[in-house]
């Protein structure tokens, strides 16, 4: 059996941790195969996205407790995972079916959006073994929520379920478990159609607005942007659309 599954669908590369069994634990080996999958789905010039997502009643375990050892190749290896993601250059959903656990709460956290079902669980459990957070798991998280939600999963140990993310600012929205992927592969209906740089360039450029408190700094490189794509035939053919159907009406 395959323990991450791998297809493209209308554009949009779908990623799915296959272990049920093991409630989708990220072993080395899936690690490696995430970290393989991602690359592929980046590099595809046709795919606009990326969506991750489990199978069974978990969405991530996390990884084995056996690796967590004092070794940084180890931890390393283990992060590699959710890193990919994390880092991926792609637009990406996490369609959260279960409890994201440790490590997999750091796949959830990584993702851009995430849209959940009521069975969907955020659960850092750190602490419960005596961790410090980890995999750059606190930034992540402070870049999602305000510090109450940020201190209250972290410092106080609190898991949040799907519906309270959605209120908490951590998740999209909160969908019917048998329609999970069909509603993440749908949030994706404006995107598939534009070019692919566009939508790397703009994700570049949001990254970057959460780095600085400059205003100025960021009207400058969206301005560079922008003047960049104003200059690509799709924005041209769209203005040109725009600007004749503006002028045929009465």
């Amino acid at each position: 059996m395959a323990l991450v599954l791998f297809e493209i669908r209308d554009n949009i590369a779908l990623l799915t941790l296959n272990n049920p069994d093991k409630r989708n634990m990220l072993t080395l080996e899936v690690c490696r195969q995430i970290v393989d999958y991602v690359a592929q789905a980046e590099q595809d010039p046709d795919v606009k996205a990326l969506i991750v997502t489990g199978v069974g009643k978990a969405f991530c375990a996390g990884g084995q407790l056996k690796d967590l050892t004092p070794n940084q190749p180890v931890l390393e290896a283990i992060y590699s995972g959710f890193l990919s993601i994390a880092n991926c250059s792609l637009p990406t959903i996490g369609a959260i079916n279960g409890p994201a656990v440790g490590a997999g709460f750091n796949m959830a956290v990584g993702c851009d959006v995430r849209i959940v079902t009521e069975s969907a669980r955020f659960e850092p459990r750190f602490f419960g073994l005596g961790l410090h957070p980890g995999g750059g798991n606190t930034w992540m998280l402070r870049q999602l929520a305000n510090w109450n939600t940020a201190a209250g999963m972290l410092l106080f140990s609190q898991s949040v379920s799907g519906v309270e993310a959605v209120e908490k600012g951590l998740a999209w929205k909160c969908v019917e478990a048998d329609s999970l992927v069909a509603e993440a592969i749908a949030f994706t209906a404006h995107i598939r159609d534009l070019p692919k740089e566009l939508l790397l360039r703009t994700k570049q450029t949001l990254r970057k607005a959460g780095g600085t408190n400059s205003h100025k700094e960021i009207l400058e490189l969206e301005t560079t942007e922008q003047i960049w794509s104003i200059n690509q035939p799709y924005a041209r053919d769209s203005i040109a659309a725009m600007m004749a159907k503006i002028s045929s009406k009465p």
